[in-house]
């Protein structure tokens, strides 16, 4: 390139541009130091961020520790309370089933009676119903066995009247053939008198 080479106009003006805005080394420096200064700081600050953040988790974790031996003893004594009530609940109903067993055991007896009561009174009335039916049942067999015998006695007495008047009949049946044999005998014995006589006359 010829010394007599002109720089375009544009390249001209952006060097000096360039050249105006050109940083020194000592602000660089400057700069740079500034930025150390601030990334050490940041990093102290991190640090003891850290340093605090640890603290408060090991305060915390600490806290936690009392928390859960609280819970603990609190869940303890919470239990121990609900096994006590329970132990309470459950000898209050023991005591009421008792009573309840108690109470049914004086009302069993008292229906036991109050029923042994009925049914003698029912026994006894049966029994009294029973005499009377018995009483009853007596009495129309006596009006029975009576007609009865009524009947036998006038069918006995018909009987006997007939068997009376049967008898009587024969007899007088007898009798009078009796009668008649005695006629006949003596009929024949007259004829047979006279026959004799009439033969000796005839001798």
């Amino acid at each position: 390139m010829s010394a007599n080479t002109k720089m375009p106009a544009f390249m001209k003006a952006m060097s000096n541009v360039a050249a105006e805005n050109k940083v020194s080394s000592k602000v660089i420096k400057a700069k740079m130091a500034a930025k150390a200064k601030r990334a050490k700081e940041v990093s102290k600050e991190r640090a003891e961020q850290l340093a605090e953040e640890k603290k408060a988790a090991k305060e915390l974790a600490k806290l936690q520790k009392i928390a859960d031996k609280e819970a603990a003893k609190q869940a303890k004594a919470e239990a121990k309370e609900a096994a006590k009530l329970e132990k309470a609940k459950a000898a209050a109903e023991a005591k009421e089933a008792k009573a309840a067993e108690k109470q049914l055991a004086k009302e069993a007896k008292a229906l036991e009676k109050q029923q042994a009561k009925e049914a003698a009174k029912a026994e006894k009335k049966l029994a009294k119903e029973a005499a009377k039916a018995e009483k009853k049942l007596a009495n129309e067999a006596a009006k029975e066995a009576a007609k009865a015998e009524k009947k036998l006695a006038n069918e006995a007495a018909k009987a006997e009247k007939k068997k009376a008047t049967k008898t009587e009949k024969a007899e007088a049946k007898k009798a009078a053939k009796l009668d008649r044999q005695d006629l006949i005998q003596e009929i024949v014995e007259k004829l047979g008198g006279e026959e004799s006589k009439q033969v000796e006359v005839e001798v």
